[in-house]
């Protein structure tokens, strides 16, 4: 038998901010132990690829200088399941760089028999800092992109997980046949905590970026495409509230940036069942694609009884860079520096009028492959039409429509961000 991590997304609070335009929200994921996981494919513990026999001495880093500072307030713990949970915080400790201290809440605590724990990151966007507009970005990351603690000595990421359950391996090594190697699991959730997370989700047969984030994406759900290379963002393709993002979120997705291109070559295969199964979906990487007992089988929605896991794959790694975040230790050697691209490789051409006071056309076009996120925003900054984000490749340009028909008369920007950058200033004339 073995185990389903299903991390649901549950967005369930509004926040006060730390300037006037930051928001903050939290997620709650929360896995489950299905009844019958062989019936999803799961390999029992017999068909586990070999695996490691010990962990090296962790943190092999002095986190304060060359990775991140965890600090875990544990509430109801024994002393050995502490332990064992600090061990994957020390892990993460030497594979991501941070600023700021990253704040875990974690408790130990009856929960329902069917539920493993919960773990997930307090989510802020357009925080002073953020690389993007109108993206949500795990807090633990923004508080980096910030260089300051914008929870104010909040957690970043909050975590239970069930002191009900019988069958967790609570100790250093492989767990004894039969058991769930809580290490391990935490290392999964942590993950998460940091940020391999996307909004993307299905209701019914309806597509949506939510539930509740107004519709805004995490910094996961840009690197992600169909089958064909179209991003899930590109709301010409797949609008949010439609079918077509549905039937896209349950066909072939992937995950792409420019670490991840850097590392591995190649779109890493998600988890993109068909039903669509809430929080098991698509922020998860696929199980057919890296088996239990291997470093990138970490961050697959299924884990086996006796599977250890000793370490972050290069595939996880590199989410991660691309996600946000600047690597450390292992994850830096497997992923190397990701140089950032030239905003000279962006062409933008004026193809529309200029004042114009109904519509206008914009093409976009890059020498280099970019993941370009694009918003129309008023003399105060405000966003007042987001406009979609598009992979761009050489030979494909991206030509984009501005809607001026509700727009008052004046001045106004197209910001163009993401691999490559750039500003157009448009006018609305009547």
């Amino acid at each position: 038998m073995s185990l389903w991590r299903a991390c649901a997304l549950s967005l369930v609070a509004l926040a006060g901010s730390a300037s006037a335009q930051t928001e903050m929200r939290r997620v709650g994921p929360v896995c489950q132990l299905p009844a019958d996981p062989e019936a999803y494919g799961v390999p029992p513990a017999a068909q586990l690829a070999p695996r490691p026999e010990a962990r090296r001495a962790a943190p092999d880093c002095d986190p304060a200088t060359e990775g991140a500072r965890f600090q875990v307030t544990y509430t109801g713990f024994p002393p050995g399941a502490e332990a064992s949970f600090q061990e994957a915080v020390d892990i993460w400790s030497c594979r991501i760089r941070s600023s700021q201290v990253i704040r875990v809440a974690a408790s130990w605590a009856p929960l329902e028999r069917s539920t493993l724990g919960s773990a997930g990151p307090v989510l802020y966007r357009n925080f002073p800092g953020a690389p993007l507009r109108d993206v949500w970005y795990a807090s633990a990351l923004a508080d980096d992109l910030a260089r300051r603690d914008l929870g104010d000595g909040a957690a970043d990421i909050e975590a239970i997980f069930n002191s009900d359950f019988a069958s967790w391996h609570i100790g250093s090594g492989p767990p004894p046949d039969g058991l769930y190697d809580l290490t391990t699991v935490v290392l999964h959730e942590l993950g998460h905590g940091l940020g391999f997370i996307g909004a993307l989700t299905v209701e019914g047969r309806v597509g949506r970026v939510g539930p509740d984030v107004s519709g805004f994406p995490f910094s996961y759900d840009l690197y992600t495409f169909d089958a064909g290379g179209t991003p899930l963002l590109d709301a010409r393709a797949y609008p949010d509230g439609s079918t077509a993002l549905a039937n896209a979120l349950t066909g072939d997705v992937t995950f792409q940036g420019p670490a991840t291109q850097q590392a591995i070559g190649s779109p890493l295969p998600l988890h993109s069942p068909d039903p669509f199964v809430p929080g098991g979906s698509y922020s998860h990487l696929a199980e057919t694609a890296y088996p239990a007992n291997t470093p990138d089988g970490l961050m697959t929605p299924f884990i086996a009884r006796n599977e250890f896991v000793t370490e972050p794959g290069t595939a996880v790694c590199a989410v991660l860079g691309d996600v946000g975040w600047t690597l450390a230790g292992d994850c830096a050697a497997r992923v190397g520096e990701v140089a950032p691209p030239s905003s000279g490789e962006l062409v933008v051409e004026q193809i529309g009028a200029n004042p114009f006071s109904e519509t206008t056309r914009l093409r976009l076009s890059s020498s280099q492959t970019a993941t370009l996120s694009v918003t129309l925003v008023d003399v105060l900054g405000r966003v007042v039409q987001s406009l979609g984000s598009q992979r761009v490749t050489g030979g494909q340009p991206w030509t984009l429509t501005v809607d001026g028909r509700g727009l008052a008369s004046g001045a106004y920007f197209v910001v163009v961000a993401g691999d490559a950058s750039t500003v157009v200033p448009l006018t609305v004339a009547r």
